[in-house]
């Protein structure tokens, strides 16, 4: 009696093999393929079926109308604008590679495109990667854009885990963008086709949204007073930096992940509780340059630095010790009251800084390190 052999294959062991395997088992036998592919896939391939998409739906390859497109451009002005230093600096890095760079807006439209070496086996890259192109669930599928647009969470897509048959040659890789308000503001992807990165796309591309997303939340911030963190010092200026936003009344508006981790606090609190110091305090942090020791209410010690954000998104203005509450009573008593908003703050200093420049608006900006209408609009106000 013979018996049969062993079978030529026990186990799956690509990444490639067990996407395939999952479609089989998804698609044709309509099971959940639980562990062959990431559940953030599984759950969009949900999504699709239920909106009754099918995998070999035909893909329009033309972006929105120009009039949608022109819109989604202007509501992206300041994620565009934040976006800008880091896909210059992607670009470099990706230059000697096949890869796409994409950002698209909350929506999963594009906005904005790198440039990229072209590869000899895409054929469907070309047509998608365009400006006014729609990523989203709705109009591809799944995509890693799409999914990040649907959840809020980055992720990556391979070949085969697409939902629709005519890009299974793309691999995505995608990571989120939120803004002040905690939402999605923007999609940053990096996508190639044929024979894959090469290197850890995902590491990469969340990386560099971090370094988008506080840049944005720094330009989204007027008239706050925003701290810059850490408990290693060598982190400030890095995409790794917590950040947080204060109003004039002493209140946290916003903080970034890095930020919520470093204090276990949100939103809404007021700076007191979060930092441990009153307003004031917070502020003249500002007069001076370097990182400055902070003992958070936590126990922590962090080093930090501040600035005065202007309504244009410019550097700080001249800081002074701008609060709402009284100044230390150890303050001399001849010296003038300080002004009790970041407002009255920022006038003071555009006030100072003419007076030093005998009215000449050009020498103040340049000295205050902000553009001329600040000075114009805080001329106009008073008038």
């Amino acid at each position: 009696m013979t018996h049969p052999g062993p079978p030529t294959q026990l186990f799956f062991s690509t990444p490639a093999q067990r996407a395939a395997l999952a479609r089989e088992r998804f698609f044709e036998e309509g099971e959940q393929p639980t562990g062959l592919v990431n559940e953030a896939v599984l759950q969009s391939w949900s999504r699709c079926n239920a909106a009754g998409k099918r995998t070999r739906d035909r893909i329009e390859a033309e972006p929105l109308s120009a009039l949608r497109t022109d819109a989604a451009l202007r509501h992206s002005r300041l994620l565009r604008a934040a976006a800008s230093p880091a896909l210059a600096q992607l670009e470099q890095a990706l230059a000697g590679t096949p890869s796409q760079l994409l950002l698209t807006n909350a929506q999963g439209v594009i906005v904005c495109t790198g440039q990229r070496t072209p590869c000899a086996a895409e054929s469907a890259l070309p047509a998608l990667a365009r400006l006014g192109m729609d990523l989203s669930e709705a109009s591809l599928g799944t995509t890693a854009p799409g999914i990040v647009s649907a959840t809020g969470k980055g992720c990556s897509v391979l070949a085969n885990e697409h939902f629709n048959e005519a890009i299974l040659g793309i691999q995505c890789a995608a990571a989120p963008i939120r803004g002040v308000d905690g939402q999605l503001a923007g999609v940053l992807d990096l996508s190639v086709e044929g024979r894959g990165f090469g290197f850890d796309a995902y590491a990469l591309i969340a990386s560099y949204a971090r370094g988008i997303e506080n840049r944005l939340l720094q330009l989204q911030s007027d008239d706050l007073l925003v701290l810059a963190f850490h408990a290693d010092p060598a982190l400030l200026g890095t995409p790794l930096e917590a950040l947080a936003g204060i109003d004039g009344g002493g209140m946290v508006r916003w903080t970034n992940a890095t930020a919520a981790r470093l204090t276990g606090a949100q939103r809404g609190l007021p700076a007191l509780e979060v930092f441990g110091q009153p307003l004031h305090a917070l502020v003249a942090l500002a007069r001076h340059p370097g990182p400055h020791a902070l003992c958070l209410p936590n126990g922590l010690t962090a080093w930090c630095g501040a600035r005065l954000q202007a309504r244009d998104g410019a550097g700080a203005l001249t800081p002074v010790a701008a609060t709402c509450t009284t100044p230390p009573a150890e303050e001399p008593p001849a010296r003038s009251a300080a002004p009790r908003t970041l407002e009255e703050a920022q006038a003071d200093s555009i006030a100072q800084a003419l007076q030093a420049a005998g009215g000449k608006v050009a020498r103040a900006a340049r000295a205050l390190g902000v553009s001329r209408g600040v000075i114009y609009r805080h001329l106009q106000r008073k008038s």
